[in-house]
């Protein structure tokens, strides 16, 4: 099963704020809600978490969208970590979207949102780095180079960007991409700092190989993902039915 958690959060909080501000405490206290796993296992590869953080128009709103493949126990939250609110659903709400991955099919046109990391590894033989950055990740900040990571990730994952036309015989993507602020933490065992790249994605898809979407849909893309990167949303289009 796969469950997906929407957590509106109360941002006048100060565990809150403390979260928000350090992508490694976040992380903690969205793993606290699920179980204790042996030593030695990854417990966030071993029930599937991903998860992207939303800012909203109300600056004393956010929203946190959690996958898993279990359903969590958000109990365990401070009092006040989660906000009031009046739209008719619980708050965390928690829903199986199984069903809705199951209607994935070839050709299906879909809507789609993915918060990432775009990097590439520098090889040991390029001349336009430095050599304290061979065999290491570097961001990706130009769009164009993010349009290329993008591309290439779906080329993997089982389907392809949708195309728009802009000139005669010129066609690009159906996307918008938004940087945002780089995104901090600090890895508590060591006091090691974090520090990330953060390209927003948006855009339209065409499924082409549903085995590998699903698995795209469970596994996320990029890199970071225990730090709130690599979660795809999808939502269907009108006529998106092959």
């Amino acid at each position: 099963m796969l469950y997906l958690s929407r957590l509106m959060l109360n941002l006048r909080q100060r565990d809150t704020q403390f979260e928000l501000a350090d992508c490694n405490q976040l992380h903690g206290r969205i793993m606290s809600a699920f179980p204790v796993v042996p030593m030695g296992i990854s417990a966030r590869e071993h029930f599937g978490v991903l998860y992207r953080l939303e800012l909203l128009d109300d600056p004393t709103l956010a929203r946190l969208l959690v996958q898993s493949n279990i359903s969590p126990d958000w109990s365990t939250l401070p009092a006040g970590y989660l906000a009031s609110v009046s739209d008719g659903r619980d708050n965390p709400a928690v829903r199986s979207i199984e069903e809705e991955i199951g209607r994935v099919r070839p050709g299906m046109r879909l809507r789609f949102r993915l918060r990432a990391n775009p990097t590439k590894r520098v090889s040991d033989r390029n001349s336009e780095q430095e050599v304290k950055w061979h065999g290491k990740r570097i961001e990706l900040r130009r769009p164009t180079d993010q349009i290329v990571w993008i591309e290439r990730k779906a080329s993997d994952s089982g389907f392809r960007l949708l195309q728009v036309e802009v000139g005669d015989e010129v066609a690009i993507p159906d996307m918008r991409i938004s940087d945002g602020p780089k995104q901090h933490g600090r890895r508590s065992s060591a006091g090691q700092r974090l520090s990330f790249g953060v390209a927003l994605f948006e855009g339209r898809l065409e499924v082409i190989d549903t085995a590998r979407f699903v698995e795209t849909l469970c596994a996320g893309i990029g890199s970071a993902k225990a730090y709130g990167f690599g979660l795809l949303s999808i939502a269907t289009l009108p006529g998106s039915a092959p």
